[in-house]
């Protein structure tokens, strides 16, 4: 067998963005152990279901509490977690082998078999598991008890890119097995331990002194407080009640930004856009989710909703810095009312329609732009009724499939192309369902894209994709945003990613982060 390299796996979408990181506050003082990171986080966090995604909070939450096999650092490398080394004898196979001495929080040690019944949970469809689809006809072997493979049916050049996801991570099966409500509890082998957690309110982490790697994470817990009023997070900031907060709110990154007593780090990576639920009428008719997206000015949103912290996405949602960047789909979807009303009339809506859109009333880029986006609508003649909800209601409703629209914004989930599959792919996945939309034709294209691992031969079918994807428009794409993280000077060790793992860079960093 051969040592995989990792650098032949993390390519395609936002791979290249890492490379445009912003700067690491970097000291040239040693870290310090010792002290509590007070963290002000505005998504609710209501369940710790390891393998279940509830928000980049929950993200975060999950990476302290919880390892999967191997994981990403701060370069966007792929690293050992629990697996102190792999092999690929062949595209569709990775063999692990696990640390020694290596154990959950309760003492218990970890197994190959801990692995196998984690990694079978995750394909569980019982389980509901983020990434069941991406898993999908994997097969999961105990060699002995440190080694473990997995095994597609075919070739899977995207494998190892998403079992270093938090959403695979490893759990007990004697724990989980028990009884316990994994919902409510934990017990991972992160560099913190659960203390405490109310949900929707905090949770409080403690250091696991087991951790697997020497000497960290170098504070001695981590508060969450979940705050969703950007104003009230802010505030907490300045009266330094709190030491970070995330999700900078976009009208305070500049005035923060001059403050001498704080960082602020941005990165792009995240973009926001509407869904559709394409099993309700009107929006099974892809005419009218692509009037939809020439009706919406994208340019006002990201001045007005992100005060020019944002950029239009005119074609498809990849950095222009990744090898899949397509320039020719760019302007595919430029303002364009007259458009917008020609396709309306076309689908049998000549005299307009009325819809409603579920709207995160947490944050403020949120409401803003809801409020544009049914300034547009009127204008192609559709009358949008807005529905504010906390987070929590969202999520809820959108994996029920109660809602006719939303708006969402999101990060790429996966280092590569294949994250189109993870989002609107299969009808069966965690977050396509939801939208209830199905495309045999780009099924077929995303099926030949990951069974190839070449990226010159890749390229040509995500092209076709991502054409596939804006013809059929089961997403309008918005705006490229940047996202902030703001901080205490005492803060230190944390950096900003960009690209796929700019809603993990919290996650990624606290093992290293430290106070001053």
């Amino acid at each position: 067998m051969t040592k995989l390299d990792w650098r032949q796996l993390v390519t395609g979408l936002g791979a290249c963005a890492v490379l445009g990181m912003a700067a690491t506050s970097v000291s040239a003082e040693e870290p310090k152990h010792g002290g509590t990171l007070r963290y002000g986080t505005v998504s609710e966090v209501v369940s710790l279901d390891p393998h279940v995604y509830g928000g980049s909070a929950w993200k975060v939450l999950i990476e302290a509490l919880y390892s999967p096999l191997v994981g990403y650092d701060k370069t966007g490398k792929i690293v050992p977690r629990l697996a102190e080394s792999w092999e690929q004898p062949d595209a569709r196979t990775v063999v692990f082998r696990l640390r020694e001495g290596i154990a959950f929080q309760d003492g218990s040690p970890v197994t190959a078999d801990d692995v196998k019944f984690s990694l079978d949970r995750l394909l569980d469809p019982a389980t509901g598991a983020t990434l069941r689809s991406n898993l999908q006809d994997a097969t999961v072997t105990v060699i002995d008890d440190r080694t473990v493979q997995v095994q597609k049916a075919s070739s899977d050049a995207t494998l190892l890119s998403v079992l270093a996801l938090p959403e695979a991570a490893i759990v007990s099966r004697k724990w989980v097995e028990s009884g316990v409500n994994l919902k409510l509890q934990a017990n991972g082998t992160g560099p913190f331990m659960l203390k405490a957690y109310e949900p929707s309110v905090r949770a409080s982490l403690e250091r696991n002194p087991k951790y697997f790697i020497k000497d960290q994470p170098y504070l001695d817990g981590v508060d969450f407080r979940m705050i969703k009023s950007d104003d009230a997070r802010v505030n907490a900031l300045r009266s330094q009640s709190l030491d970070m907060i995330d999700f900078v709110p976009w009208k305070d990154i500049d005035v923060l930004s001059r403050n001498a007593a704080f960082k602020i780090d941005t990165a792009g990576g995240a973009f926001m856009s509407l869904w559709f639920n394409a099993t309700s009428k009107p929006f099974d008719d892809p005419r009218v989710r692509r009037a939809i997206a020439y009706a919406v000015d994208r340019d006002a949103i990201s001045k007005a909703a992100f005060f020019g912290h944002g950029k239009a996405i005119t074609g498809a949602p990849t950095p222009e810095d990744s090898p899949y960047f397509n320039a020719d789909l760019e302007g595919t979807y430029k303002r364009d009312v007259a458009k917008a009303r020609a396709l309306l009339a076309e689908a049998g809506h000549a005299n307009g329609l009325d819809m409603s859109m579920l709207v995160f009333q947490g944050l403020g880029i949120y409401t803003a732009t809801a409020q544009i986006v049914q300034a547009n609508l009127k204008e192609a003649g559709i009358n949008l009724k807005l529905e504010p909800v906390e987070w929590a209601t969202l999520v809820e409703r959108k994996n029920r499939g109660d809602y006719q629209s939303m708006i969402y914004g999101v990060s790429v989930k996966l280092p590569d192309p294949d994250a189109y599959a993870y989002y609107i792919g299969a009808d069966s996945s965690y977050w396509a369902k939801p939208i209830g939309y199905q495309d045999k034709e780009l099924e077929a294209l995303l099926a030949q894209g990951r069974e190839q691992t070449d990226v010159e031969a890749r390229k040509p079918i995500y092209h076709k994709v991502e054409q596939r994807i804006l013809e059929t428009s089961p997403w309008v794409f918005v705006n490229w945003r940047e996202q902030a993280q703001g901080y205490s000077r005492k803060v230190q060790g944390y950096q900003q990613l960009g690209g796929a793992l700019s809603e993990s860079s919290p996650g990624i960093s606290l093992p290293t982060m430290w106070l001053k």
